[in-house]
């Protein structure tokens, strides 16, 4: 983890207060960064990677190909529950807000992004799903997460849904990003419905993103993809590796090993982008734009 960043833990005992915090943070932080960590396999579905092999170029999704995406990403996020949600904020200059860490924090003012924990997922009950990706719950266990104590003392998704509401939804203009935003925003909007499923077309899936997150919405992803297509830079792939080619301090002191810290390293990364690349190119051009859904 970066040195001089806390990453505020949200559990069902301090939901109202750290939403209060996060509420009174975004007139002078409005761009919002998430991560979910899921128990589904990272990856894009088979069908893309199949593509990729065959030398298709990342950017030329076919719409049958991307409507493929879509539904595989549906079905999973239909099926499951998040498991924790991280979120950083911060202004124009990439500048995150300051609060006091407690003692066992290192104590002071610093810079801060939250993890909520949620109560949903039940390992016990759906390990043996068939959407459950056991490599995924194993490398969620070695990065630290606790299945059991977000189960004991995580958020409900319908209270975090009440409380993101009240908040930051549909009053104030704000920025939404995500890495990977198929499933980032899938499970967001599945948490902000009330766990209804997804739109059955991916146009209504964008559809939903406007409506409940407003016009500025990224896929951190999506631009990185473009940027390497269009010859600009020589990065791509996972969140890591993007951060590293584009010298993202989060990754460079160590792997991000759960949604909070993850939630840093893709606001990292997207601001770098858009300070590095889009001087003379708004990046606007990429709003409401999709990783494994949307083509050039």
């Amino acid at each position: 983890m970066q040195a001089g960043v806390y990453v505020r833990r949200v559990t069902a005992y301090n939901l109202a207060a750290e939403m209060s915090t996060i509420s009174s943070f975004l007139h002078q932080f409005p761009i919002i960064t998430i991560h979910v960590d899921h128990p589904i396999d990272i990856l894009l579905p088979s069908s893309h990677r199949r593509r990729r092999r065959r030398g298709t170029k990342k950017g030329n999704d076919s719409p049958s190909s991307s409507n493929n995406n879509y539904r595989q990403a549906k079905a999973r996020i239909d099926e499951l529950d998040a498991l924790q949600l991280g979120i950083t904020l911060c202004d124009a200059n990439g500048r995150l807000p300051l609060t006091v860490a407690p003692v066992g924090g290192g104590g002071g003012a610093v810079e801060t992004a939250w993890q909520i924990g949620f109560s949903d997922f039940d390992l016990a009950a759906h390990y043996h799903h068939a959407v459950v990706d056991t490599d995924a719950v194993a490398r969620h266990r070695a990065a630290g997460v606790d299945f059991e104590g977000l189960r004991a003392r995580g958020v409900p998704a319908a209270a975090f849904a009440r409380a993101l509401f009240a908040a930051a939804i549909g009053h104030r203009r704000l920025t939404w990003v995500a890495f990977g935003g198929l499933y980032g925003f899938g499970f967001l909007l599945k948490i902000l419905t009330g766990g209804a499923p997804l739109p059955d077309t991916a146009e209504g899936f964008v559809s939903w993103l406007t409506e409940f997150l407003g016009g500025e919405v990224y896929d951190g992803e999506y631009v990185a993809a473009r940027l390497k297509d269009a010859g600009v830079v020589d990065m791509g792939g996972e969140l890591v590796s993007v951060a590293r080619a584009l010298g993202a301090p989060a990754a460079e002191v160590a792997v991000p090993r759960q949604a909070g810290e993850k939630s840093l390293v893709a606001c990292q990364v997207f601001m770098r982008m858009t300070g590095l690349f889009f001087a003379y190119h708004n990046v606007a051009v990429h709003r409401a734009k999709i990783h494994g859904l949307h083509c050039h």
